[in-house]
């Protein structure tokens, strides 16, 4: 039965709104033209955080491991956030409980589509990392907690 599932993806999904919260805000806080923030906010979460890697790289005491580590983990789990929510198709087999999964398809220009299956274990591994990453971004950048 798949009733774990939506509770899993809406604890993730959730985990990483509060991450692009907290990357926006630590954005704004570092930034010293407001005018280039507010637009550098439009722009997609791979952008915002590459902008955040040079602000913390050049105005925090963060060291260049640190940086390196958080904007890292956070594309990673951007990358994730994207195959979850752009996949929302969950199987299972009711003849064999504990096969659910979340079916992950890759459209190609050319050719078929590919396909791997996402499983609950995994899923559940994506909602820990996410809420560790999100303390951690918290300890490492006090001000990305701060709302403008």
């Amino acid at each position: 039965m798949v009733t774990d599932f939506p509770t899993l993806i809406g604890f993730f999904i959730h985990h990483c709104g509060a991450l692009e919260l907290l990357t926006n805000n630590a954005i704004r806080a570092l930034a010293t033209d407001k005018l280039l923030s507010a637009n550098v906010l439009k722009s997609p979460l791979a952008r915002r955080i590459d902008v955040l890697r040079a602000l913390l790289s050049e105005r925090s005491r963060l060291s260049p491991a640190e940086v390196k580590s958080l904007c890292d983990d956070l594309h990673r789990i951007g990358n994730r956030r994207n195959l979850v929510a752009h996949n929302p198709i969950v199987c299972d087999d009711p003849n064999d409980r504990g096969t659910e999964s979340v079916l992950i398809v890759r459209h190609k220009p050319k050719g078929p589509a590919a396909s791997e299956e996402l499983s609950k274990k995994e899923l559940r591994e994506f909602v820990k990392e996410s809420a560790e990453l999100m303390a951690r971004f918290a300890k490492l950048v006090p001000e990305a907690t701060q709302t403008q």
